[in-house]
């Protein structure tokens, strides 16, 4: 049977050459246990997680850091996504300003005035559904999202008529707003008293 050489160490204890093999290589992990819980306590005191997860941290050393980085922060880097995601509406934007100025048709319009709705600029999004309108007036969609427009902007006088041209042609929207400040402004008339003209 084979044993593992013994060493004496400078204490004058006796270890074994595989326990100095362990002792040997801790110091590449050392200060990577310290790291990631350094990273693991700043992302805790950023976000505010159970606070459970402080003493996982603290206590468990680089396996409780690591254990929080699985469960708590790799599913906030997908909250990263939407931040990435308004880079590329914006260069959306530039390239629908451009394929306007050589057609200004109605459907590139609208697109244009989605695109500022999602960024919420709702003036420059009203706006392009205003041209969208006088270049096309029939279509339904840039009349609701202009009163939509509207109503995101603190005019919700400025949205009836708007919203009411859609309710008149296609009385689902009327169903499809309710409980939405939408639905109410349809709902009132110009002075805020309840209108009694039929949708």
């Amino acid at each position: 049977m084979q044993t593992a050489p013994l060493f004496v160490d400078s204490d004058g204890e006796t270890k074994s050459s595989s326990s100095a093999a362990m002792l040997g290589i801790s110091h590449l992990f050392f200060p990577w246990g310290i790291i990631l819980q350094v990273v693991a306590l700043v992302h805790f005191f950023r976000r505010r997680p159970s606070g459970f997860w402080f003493f996982v941290i603290f206590f468990g050393g680089f396996l409780g850091a690591l254990v929080y980085l699985v469960a708590e922060m790799v599913p906030d880097a997908g909250l990263l996504r939407h931040s990435y995601q308004g880079y590329g509406r914006r260069s959306r934007i530039a390239v629908v300003e451009r394929d306007i100025l050589d057609n200004p048709s109605a459907a590139n319009l609208e697109e244009l005035g989605e695109l500022y709705w999602d960024e919420k600029e709702f003036a420059k999004a009203r706006e392009a559904f205003e041209r969208a309108i006088a270049t096309r007036s029939d279509s339904l969609h840039s009349f609701y999202r202009r009163g939509l427009c509207a109503m995101e902007l603190g005019e919700p006088v400025a949205a009836v008529p708007d919203l009411r041209a859609c309710v008149s042609r296609r009385p689902e929207v009327l169903f499809l707003s309710r409980g939405t400040d939408a639905g109410t402004s349809l709902c009132r008339d110009g002075t805020g008293a309840r209108s009694s003209a039929p949708f």
